[in-house]
């Protein structure tokens, strides 16, 4: 009889951990993967990871902002294989903040040749159109060089 109660109770507990498991979970909001990179506006609320927008294939498409917005340009890099972006010119509408390295999450503490995202975080300060240029590449490898230019647009 024991041994009858002890399966039992385990039975129930095996259930209510499988209804459990089974129940919905919240999901996280899906950002779209950008192989050419993202911008995202920077609200300063930290508590929400900023939505992301793909940077568009079509150069000639210009990336919106308004005035007196921070916008982040996050860029795929590798600094582990010696190529880095350099920022070759930028609009006037455009007041460079910041630029930082972020790993990718999947490289851990103490692992080398990962991946991770070059941001340059800039501040519309006036009205206008211009092209954010930068190139991609190794210092003594120039002729390989990738470029890379971004219309932004700033409006009122």
């Amino acid at each position: 009889m024991k041994i009858m109660k002890h399966i039992l109770l385990a039975t129930t507990l095996g259930c209510v951990s499988m209804s459990v498991l089974a129940a919905p979970q919240p999901q996280k909001t899906l950002q779209p993967e950008c192989e050419a990179g993202f911008t995202s506006i920077v609200t300063g609320d930290f508590s929400k990871e900023p939505q992301r927008t793909c940077l568009p294939t079509d150069q000639k498409q210009a990336v919106k902002i308004k005035l007196g917005q921070t916008i982040q340009l996050n860029l795929p890099a590798n600094p582990s294989t010696g190529a880095s972006w350099a920022l070759r010119s930028m609009p006037n509408s455009l007041m460079l903040l910041s630029v930082d390295y972020h790993n990718s999450a999947q490289c851990k503490k103490g692992m080398v040749g990962c991946s991770g995202l070059r941001a340059y975080t800039f501040e519309a300060v006036a009205n206008g159109v211009g092209e954010l240029k930068l190139n991609y590449g190794r210092a003594w490898e120039k002729d390989s060089w990738e470029s890379k230019n971004i219309t932004i647009s700033v409006q009122p």
